[in-house]
């Protein structure tokens, strides 16, 4: 089950209180959305995107903190982008470095409290993240539990796995096509950074799959288990009245005591009974009656 859109207007809802949080916040989607190159003196910076959320996101950012003059639209078949050059793009990236290197956004080393690395890592999931969890009906193929981020660089990659780390959040990192993923599988691992990035909804979503799965998972092994029973009871079953034919059919039958020629007629006549329902129709012990069932099998047997 895809809950990437919903995670996202979660992460929307989210109130970042200070200004350094929705500086991070841009600075992730700079990172993970923006294309910068530095030319002749001139910087240019370029950020774009097929989901329109995150441009919209950044605009709304970009007039709020910086005030720059940019360039906003979208391209057919291209989706949505914000452009900024010279010294317009210059003001983003003095708002969005806090003493990084205008190449090196990614470095997450100065984000020093808890709440500017959730508003990163908020960023970096509206730009470029996704979130599954399995459905509830087990024996349906569907993603496991799944949260990733991309990133264009390994090194971005590997610093938000750091923050996250910091954060004592568990991430892992692969290389996916063009991209870095950054990546958590287990139903711990996605609901703590579904948690960490305040989509609160989803996390009660997360919670409650698992506990479905779960219990799903034990009512299916319990039928399993109910119903090997049932087979072992029944290949017994035929066993014993296959066994007890033996007898008659050899003439052992006559030489058996009384007690067993009782079990052997009552099993003839109730072929369906469990062992414990038929000690109860004839009055004795389950245990007492297993005991002459299994002498009968084995006399039968041999025949």
């Amino acid at each position: 089950m895809n809950i990437t859109e919903e995670v996202r207007q979660q992460i929307l809802l989210t109130n970042d209180d200070h200004e350094s949080e929705r500086r991070e916040y841009l600075c992730a989607l700079v990172k993970c959305l923006g294309s910068i190159s530095i030319e002749s003196g001139k910087s240019y910076l370029v950020l774009e995107s097929k989901n329109r959320l995150p441009i919209v996101t950044a605009v709304s950012l970009i007039k709020e903190l910086v005030g720059a003059e940019i360039e906003f639209g979208s391209g057919e078949g291209k989706g949505y982008y914000v452009k900024a050059e010279g010294g317009e793009a210059a003001k983003i990236f003095s708002c969005v470095s806090e003493g990084r290197a205008v190449t090196d956004l990614g470095d997450t080393e100065g984000i020093k409290s808890r709440t500017c690395a959730a508003a990163y890592a908020r960023g970096a999931f509206l730009a470029g993240g996704s979130a599954y969890i399995p459905s509830d009906k087990i024996q349906e193929k569907s993603v496991g539990y799944h949260i990733e981020f991309l990133f264009f660089g390994e090194d971005a990659a590997t610093a938000f796995v750091d923050l996250l780390n910091r954060c004592e959040l568990t991430a892992h990192i692969s290389k996916k096509g063009n991209y870095y993923s950054v990546y958590a599988k287990s139903a711990e691992a996605v609901s703590d950074i579904l948690a960490f990035l305040g989509a609160t909804d989803s996390v009660i979503k997360t919670t409650v799959a698992s506990i479905t799965r779960s219990a799903n998972g034990n009512v299916n092994r319990q039928t399993n288990c109910e119903m090997a029973n049932i087979d072992k009871s029944q290949t017994n079953i035929m066993r014993q009245v296959e066994a007890i034919e033996n007898l008659k059919a050899s003439g052992e039958y006559d030489k058996l005591d009384d007690k067993l020629k009782e079990t052997c007629e009552m099993r003839l006549k109730y072929r369906k009974e469990t062992l414990g329902e038929l000690a109860k129709i004839m009055g004795i012990s389950k245990s007492g009656l297993n005991h002459r069932l299994v002498k009968i099998t084995g006399l039968g047997e041999r025949k």
